[in-house]
């Protein structure tokens, strides 16, 4: 009886043992929902954009202004999202920094807020449509797309996601108005 205790005190030991190194293995732990929908972003504008790499600088940047939104899902526009730097050699460099709107919704140029787009597992692939104002200004005469970053937090169970740029532009390839 002794012996049959023991071997069955060993046996449990050893299948606690194999219990332990189930979790073990090479696979890398899940992405966040706010990690995927960085990544899905960044690929879609990478795309339309031609940039190669989601700058640290100017995903910094992106980052901060998440820090813009309230808990509604609101943003309160700030200063420092636009830098408009002085004209140099006839060329003008800018940086812009925001969280995506939500879709229909146009930012103007006096706003004090504005709704940010909250993603969703389900509109993740729509964010496509979110994209007009930064393709507009890749596609103005004499435009440079210098840096661009994106970032994406998860703020009280909602994600959010902000874009930051740096471009620099011509300043006589611009039409006269």
């Amino acid at each position: 009886m002794k012996m049959l205790k023991k071997m069955a005190a060993l046996l449990l030991v050893g299948v606690m043992a194999l219990a332990l190194l189930t979790a073990c293995g090479d696979e890398a732990p899940s992405k966040s929902f706010a990690q995927q929908t960085e990544e899905t972003v960044f690929s879609f504008y990478s795309k339309a954009l031609g940039v190669e790499k989601n700058d640290a600088d100017m995903k910094k940047l992106a980052e901060k202004t998440l820090g813009y939104i309230d808990e509604d899902g609101v943003v309160t526009i700030h200063e420092d999202m636009v830098d408009s730097g002085k004209p140099v050699n006839g060329k003008i460099t800018i940086t812009v920094a925001m969280p995506l709107p939500a879709p229909n919704t146009q930012v103007s140029q006096n706003a004090k807020t504005y709704k940010a787009f909250e993603i969703t597992p389900e509109n993740l692939s729509q964010i496509q449509n979110a994209m007009g104002s930064v393709e507009t200004v890749k596609n103005l005469n004499g435009v440079t797309i210098n840096k661009f970053g994106v970032a994406a937090k998860t703020i009280n169970n909602k994600t959010y996601v902000a874009y930051a740029m740096e471009y620099t532009y011509i300043i006589s390839a611009q039409p006269a108005q």
